[in-house]
């Protein structure tokens, strides 16, 4: 079993906790095309627990040296909101390399699933595949579906439409496993200065004072979930992601795990189920006449 290092800073400000992180791993990427894939949720403030906090993305650009193309994207419910109010534009202005992407609006391709779960192919934003160093951002929070949304999560983001996102949301537990074949990150880091609980959207703010970062992702998120009081291996997505890419051997570095520890509730509100429902009956119809 491969050891792989992960570093957990307590803080309570998520750019210093990023930083100590990457430094404390020699995070360094010199002459790369890189794409950083943050999690946001429209135009959500990172305290509400919803959304990644751009100081962890500010972070890792401040470490990342002569790197022709950086791309920071995502494909959340308002994009351009989200670029526009968390302070995405003022960083591309400081950073002349940094192009903002909207996933919604890009270009897309078809990729065939190498062990499939739930399909045997799925539309990916064409773009990150034109770079040759990724990184994943994402925010500790529950899920009423897939349990969790940590690093694994976030790949979501990476199917570009509404209705593309129809045809995969309500089977999220294998679709996860699907598209994760797809993309593969040399990065992963989690922002859990405020998490959230309970619901998928409706947001519950949990404070829990922590950044987590690593190369490996399951890592990441095995450290995250302990964190939250979840045990990964009862989750039925995760005990698949380790048969395809075995259970990472992690070796904690930084604060007291203890200090942070807390629990997460979990949940779904009778909204949610409905639209759950509403989804799962829209992706049915929208898979019988188109691609997928």
């Amino acid at each position: 079993m491969k050891h792989t290092k992960v570093y957990l800073a307590r803080t309570e400000d998520p750019y210093a906790g990023a930083c100590r992180a990457l430094d404390a791993l020699g995070f360094k990427v010199r002459n790369r095309s890189v794409y950083i894939k943050p999690n946001l949720t429209g135009g959500r403030r990172s305290f509400d627990g919803m959304t990644t906090d751009i100081g962890l993305v500010r972070a890792v650009v401040e470490r990342l040296e002569d790197c022709p193309k950086i791309t920071i994207g995502e494909s959340c419910s308002d994009t351009v909101n989200a670029f526009d109010n968390l302070g995405y534009r003022e960083l591309a202005e400081q950073f002349p390399n940094i192009v903002l992407e909207d996933i919604r609006e890009s270009d897309f391709v078809w990729k065939k699933i190498p062990r499939p779960f739930h399909t045997k192919e799925m539309p990916f934003n064409k773009n990150v595949f034109e770079h040759d160093y990724i990184i994943n951002i994402a925010k500790m929070k529950t899920h009423s579906l897939a349990g969790v949304t940590l690093c694994l999560k976030n790949t979501f983001g990476f199917v570009p439409t509404r209705k593309q996102k129809l045809m995969y949301h309500p089977f999220i537990k294998k679709a996860m496993l699907d598209m994760n074949q797809i993309i593969r990150y040399d990065f992963c880091l989690m922002d859990g200065v405020w998490g959230n609980e309970f619901d998928e959207i409706q947001s519950t703010p949990k404070h829990t004072g922590a950044v987590i970062a690593g190369e490996n992702m399951l890592a990441v998120d095995m450290i995250s979930a302990e964190i939250m009081g979840i045990n990964l291996n009862t989750l039925e997505t995760y005990q698949r992601a380790y048969e395809l890419w075995g259970e990472p051997a992690v070796d904690l570095l930084g604060d007291d795990f203890n200090e942070v520890k807390t629990r997460y509730r979990q949940g779904c509100l009778f909204s949610t189920r409905l639209r759950y429902i509403r989804e799962a009956t829209a992706s049915l119809a929208y898979r019988a006449v188109n691609r997928h």
